[in-house]
């Protein structure tokens, strides 16, 4: 999912999210064309309540992150959520990743809209 990697790079290189904000989510839904990851931020996290992540403070400018059939690899959600989960830890791992804000936050995790959020870190 280099999309997806990309464009984390360009997020953590333009933004800077208030202190306050401690936890994100990258967050999927499924479009007509495939699916659509996105990212938020929020001030705070509760590993037992995901409600946490609908309470958004920040936003990047480059919210949205198309991922299209042929870069998911798959029409299965699962597979997809997987894919990334993968990538998000691949990314967190690089040395972009290490230095950026997602690096240093309480929590980062991935879910879909009407499904339970996976913690990544």
């Amino acid at each position: 999912m280099q999309g997806l990697t990309e464009w984390l790079s360009r997020v953590v290189a333009v933004e800077r999210p208030p202190a306050t904000v401690i936890a994100f989510n990258l967050g999927l839904f499924e479009t007509e064309e495939g699916y659509c990851a996105y990212l938020t931020g929020a001030k705070r996290f509760d590993p037992d309540d995901d409600d946490w992540a609908c309470d958004e403070a920040f936003t990047p400018s480059e919210r949205y992150c198309p991922l299209d059939r042929t870069s998911t690899g798959s029409e299965d959600w699962d597979v997809v959520r997987q894919g990334v989960i993968e990538a998000l830890k691949a990314f967190l791992a690089s040395d972009v990743g290490q230095r950026s804000f997602l690096a240093k936050a309480e929590a980062v995790t991935v879910g879909f809209d009407d499904g339970d959020l996976v913690r990544v870190q």
